[in-house]
């Protein structure tokens, strides 16, 4: 942590603490050490992590508590910023605090979604926004396509995942649109000013559909054979169908917006509805439990989601006909 209660009970920064001056966690109130001199970013730590009563400040790296220093000095110029500021009503501490607006998650190492999702609607409770800064350089791009892994995809708000460079501080907003498969998304990005990251609102116009290239598609099925399981859903689909790699329809090729927010393939979910109708036992209830969904804050809700999935695999199948 970096900042710390001395005796009079008055906050005090790391870079400010003196080295045997007796300070106390402002969560738990229990005595902290302050780690200087050899160490490059001076800061306050329990001598056990446990003994913190509320569990809420985890072991931080120094590059982690450098950077998290570096914002606070810079966002102070711009707007109140509070740093480590104990929210007690959701017993969480924001990296940093904006105006009482916005909670800014610096977040360099991987944890469970399931986490992220907790403490963003901890912050959604107090009608705050949140940004989770992920570290530039794990983001990784192809062409015209972003790879996110689950985690990353987990802490995306508003459609938009936020990354921050360490080294230069700047925060880029990466705008995700259509699922390209095999974990890719379409994607556009833009630098956010320091200044202007309170108000930062942006939303992008994208195409209402994608079509994946061949080789996708086949990468996707290779990928499912690798899996050799004979309960594989996109394999046995395909085989009761009669289709191969190269006589897949052209609908499937084709991707909608929402699929973004859904684990299942692209290929997956519309041979299942192609196989059930073909066989005139297509089942909405037992589609709804076929889909299973991403772990993202601003999700919309599966009813509504599975929906527009229906509508548009109509959509689609009835326009690849009209072509053919």
């Amino acid at each position: 942590m970096y900042i710390a209660n001395d005796e009079q009970g008055t906050q005090i920064l790391a870079h400010n603490a003196v080295k045997n001056g007796r300070y106390y966690c402002p969560v738990c109130d229990t005595p902290v050490v302050l780690k200087a001199g050899s160490v490059k970013v001076p800061h306050f730590s329990h001598h056990h992590i446990l003994q913190c009563s509320r569990y809420l400040y985890k072991r931080e790296s120094l590059l982690h508590l450098k950077l998290k220093h570096d914002l606070y000095l810079e966002l102070n110029r711009f707007y109140v910023t509070a740093m480590e500021y104990y929210l007690e009503s959701i017993e969480q501490i924001p990296d940093l605090l904006i105006e009482q607006r916005l909670a800014l998650e610096i977040q360099l190492s991987r944890i469970s979604p399931e986490l992220i999702l907790s403490r963003t609607a901890g912050y959604y409770k107090l009608g705050m926004r949140v940004m989770w800064l992920l570290d530039e350089k794990e983001i990784k791009t192809e062409g015209l396509h972003v790879y996110l892994n689950h985690f990353q995809l987990s802490t995306m708000t508003n459609d938009i995942v936020y990354t921050v460079n360490p080294d230069t501080l700047i925060v880029t907003a990466w705008h995700i649109g259509h699922t390209a498969g095999l974990n890719r998304f379409t994607f556009k990005k833009e630098n956010i000013e320091l200044h202007e990251i309170l108000t930062y609102v942006k939303s992008d116009v994208w195409d209402e559909t994608y079509t994946l290239t061949r080789g996708t598609v086949k990468k996707i099925i290779q990928r499912e054979k690798a899996q050799k399981s004979v309960l594989n859903p996109t394999l046995t689909y395909m085989y009761q169908l009669g289709l191969t790699p190269d006589t897949l329809p052209a609908f499937l090729y084709i991707t909608s917006f929402e699929e973004r927010y859904i684990i299942n393939s692209p290929i997956e979910w519309k041979l299942y509805i192609y196989y059930h109708l073909s066989m005139g036992i297509f089942d909405r209830e037992k589609f709804f439990h076929f889909i299973k969904l991403r772990a993202i804050s601003d999700i919309p809700n599966k009813k509504t989601l599975v929906q527009s999935l229906l509508t548009f695999y109509l959509k689609v199948f009835r326009f690849s006909k009209d072509i053919a």
